[in-house]
């Protein structure tokens, strides 16, 4: 009788403990890489950079294609601009600032950060200066 009254304590604690190992936080955090980020479409204004003209607005699009690396694709109407997707790296710095620059020889570079967009490129003989946020 006493070695009964062992066995069932033995399994009430062995019943016990697999109950309280079954109760962890199984949530997985999503780590969003850099592309994930800041993909998407950004709307601003475009500005030739030594000329008078007024600032144009312009459109930004921005479209993952590895975890650092987006292409990028910029139209404005008014300015007639609107060149083929150039892929951009991206190398996060200085707390979440992610630059930006051209993987070939195109003259792109700029900055990211939270939701807004600085970013200047050559095209047609003129340097270009987009500034937006994400929609």
């Amino acid at each position: 009788m006493k070695m009964m009254k062992y066995v069932s304590m033995l399994l009430v604690m062995v019943a016990m403990s697999v109950s309280f190992a079954g109760c962890s936080d199984d949530d997985e955090e999503t780590v969003l890489n850099s592309a994930q980020r800041i993909e998407g479409d950004y709307v601003g204004t475009l500005k030739p950079m030594g000329y008078t003209d007024e600032p144009a607005r312009a459109y930004v699009t921005l479209t993952r294609r590895a975890n650092d690396a987006v292409s990028f694709k910029c139209t404005c109407e008014t300015f007639d601009v609107d060149p083929d997707p150039v892929i951009l790296n991206i190398e996060e710095r200085n707390g979440g600032v992610m630059y930006l620059t051209s993987e070939s020889s195109y003259s792109i570079e700029g900055t990211c950060t939270q939701n807004s967009l600085s970013i200047t490129f050559s095209l047609g003989g003129t340097e270009w200066f987009f500034s937006g946020t994400k929609e």
